[in-house]
């Protein structure tokens, strides 16, 4: 096998992998990306999701960064409170039995916003998970919980946004190529 020179080489190619490689690319890396499934089943475990997403908001105008696609009735005739920083924080914690790193955690909750924005940058479309964490009361939805928000298709659609922004940016995703060693 011939040697070959990149920057960065990205393991699997899931919804981190694939941002991670596309940061990495914006900071002028040259990237490839191993999947060791086929293109038609990459994606590992986001494939399978439902593209929910944890995304602090304290209104429904740091939520339109978000979502921009918000109707007119959408703002008026749903509940969608908020989600803090310290709520998501909080969930985190107890969702890992308190094993989390408390600092690397701060950094995702820190972060999460700004990083939906970014994901939406690069194609990713959000909407408001009205299946999964929102209820009728009188009429109107109300959200409850704190996955308030999911990518436009599910997790395949949250694969296939983020698979077309690495092509995009000239990021190689070599199918089929399990990694060995390093």
């Amino acid at each position: 096998m011939a040697k070959e020179d990149t920057d960065v080489i990205v393991i699997g190619a899931g919804n981190a992998a694939l941002c991670a490689a596309l940061a990495a690319r914006e900071n002028g890396a040259s990237v490839i990306v191993l999947e060791a499934a086929p293109e038609n089943e990459s994606g590992g475990n986001s494939r399978y999701t439902a593209g929910l997403f944890r995304i602090p908001y304290a209104n429904i105008e740091e939520l339109e960064q978000i979502i921009p696609d918000l109707s007119e009735e959408e703002k008026t005739n749903v509940d969608f409170g908020s989600y803090t920083r310290d709520q998501f924080f909080d969930d985190m914690a107890r969702v890992t039995q308190y094993r989390a790193n408390p600092d690397l955690l701060e950094i995702m909750v820190d972060r999460a916003h700004e990083t939906g924005i970014w994901m939406r940058s690069h194609g990713v479309r959000f909407l408001p998970a009205y299946g999964r964490q929102a209820f009728k009361v009188d009429g109107k939805f109300k959200f409850w919980g704190g996955a308030h928000i999911e990518a436009t298709g599910g997790g395949p659609g949250l694969i296939g946004s983020l698979m077309g922004a690495a092509k995009s940016n000239n990021i190689e995703i070599r199918f089929g190529t399990p990694a060995n060693a390093l």
